[in-house]
């Protein structure tokens, strides 16, 4: 098995981290034995590498991880998250959804444990060395846990948060930057999966911006945001059409500035896309590209940004066709570098009711692209009734 494909997890602001797999294996990063999981059942041993009847998911995106393997007539159910209570511990729930009782075996004893733990399994099955066995009882659950930065046995805290808290504590940490509300979750678990992994220092160098947006303000984040930008900036001095997203990474990198207190630097962002604006801007991609391209793809849809300032456009290429007759939402998107604005669309019968409010001095002139040619207002707050979509709306 390639232990280098699954999805991150950790905790915001601590160093361990880990790779969870398809089947709920758990690869710590930090050199220390990777934990996989096995169950006997009343008839035989199922290890969730080889069964079909694995599912995972991880919820909203964020990371918290739910593998569910067929065992018998029912489900065990496995979770995975992480606290940073008691110094990070990654904390792993077995639930037995079966009629039966059943005993889960893991593959490391430094753990962490509400009960005492058996390191005889039943027959069926070589297990590594050390592995310990959780007798698990019909309808119960039993919790284990790795400690971070020195894995031991011992008692597991019996008050750490669950894995509710935890969606709960992600979902607020990533809204800091925007919310976006859409009855396609794909869409936005995508975004939260983003922002997940750059708050775990999995982001990549294009993720600057985004990191300043989210509220990782270190020494260089400026210089950073500048590189950034520049990078985008050469690329496209010669480009007849722009990329679909350099005016939103441009905009957003001058919030960022603002944000880090330069707004100087975030002028000359503005100005060098003065220099730009008359140039046609490609159109964006019929799906969400995914990673932080697939931020700037839907927070463009929802509110085209003006890098330069003072105006901004909802729904600039009209209201995609798969949203029509659905409610939807943006908060805390990037209007200029110096505002922010949060809308709703709500329905009356084929027409799109607009709400909005703005953040930031006043000012700001606001407009419906597509979705409304020649609307516009500059009131801080407020309500408009949109034509029905048409064509343009597609």
């Amino acid at each position: 098995m390639n232990r280098a494909v699954g999805r991150l997890v950790g905790v915001r602001g601590a160093p361990w981290r880990a790779v969870v797999d398809a089947h709920g294996g758990i690869s710590p990063l930090d050199g220390t034995a990777p934990l996989d999981w096995h169950v006997a059942g009343d008839d035989r041993w199922y290890s969730p590498g080889t069964e079909p009847s694995v599912r995972q998911r991880w919820y909203a995106g964020f990371p918290v991880a739910e593998t569910r393997m067929r065992v018998g007539a029912g489900d065990i159910v496995q979770r995975i998250w992480c606290t940073a209570d008691a110094g990070g511990i990654t904390v792993v729930e077995f639930e037995n959804e079966t009629a039966a009782s059943v005993a889960v075996a893991v593959t490391r004893r430094d753990i962490l444990a509400t009960r005492v733990l058996s390191e005889n399994p039943p027959a069926g099955i070589d297990l590594p060395a050390g592995s310990v066995v959780l007798p698990l009882g019909h309808r119960s659950s039993v919790r284990i846990g790795i400690a971070h930065g020195a894995p031991r046995a011992g008692l597991l805290p019996a008050d750490l948060p669950g894995h509710e808290t935890v969606v709960r504590g992600w979902e607020t940490a990533c809204s800091v930057a925007s919310r976006i509300v859409l009855d396609d979750h794909s869409i936005v678990a995508g975004v939260a999966r983003t922002r997940c992994d750059i708050l775990l220092g999995a982001g990549g160098e294009d993720s600057a911006v985004e990191r300043v947006r989210l509220g990782e303000v270190h020494h260089d984040a400026i210089l950073e945001v500048a590189d950034e930008v520049q990078r985008r900036l050469r690329a496209e001095k010669r480009a007849k059409v722009l990329a679909w997203d350099t005016p939103h990474l441009l905009a957003t990198g001058a919030r960022a500035c603002v944000l880090l207190g330069d707004e100087r630097a975030a002028a000359d962002i503005g100005s060098s896309w003065l220099r730009l604006a008359d140039r046609p801007v490609e159109a964006p991609p019929a799906e969400s590209p995914g990673g932080v391209a697939g931020i700037a793809w839907i927070e463009s849809i929802l509110c085209a940004p003006s890098p330069s300032g003072g105006s901004c456009a909802f729904l600039s290429r009209g209201i995609p066709r798969a949203w029509w007759g659905s409610a939807f939402e943006g908060h805390g998107l990037v209007a200029d570098p110096w505002r922010t604005v949060s809308y709703a669309v709500r329905w009356h019968g084929t027409r799109p009711a607009l709400l909005w409010e703005t953040s930031g001095p006043a000012g700001l002139v606001v407009t419906a692209g597509d979705a409304a040619p020649g609307w516009h207002s500059t009131e801080a707050a407020g309500e408009t009734l949109l034509p029905a979509p048409g064509p343009s709306g597609d």
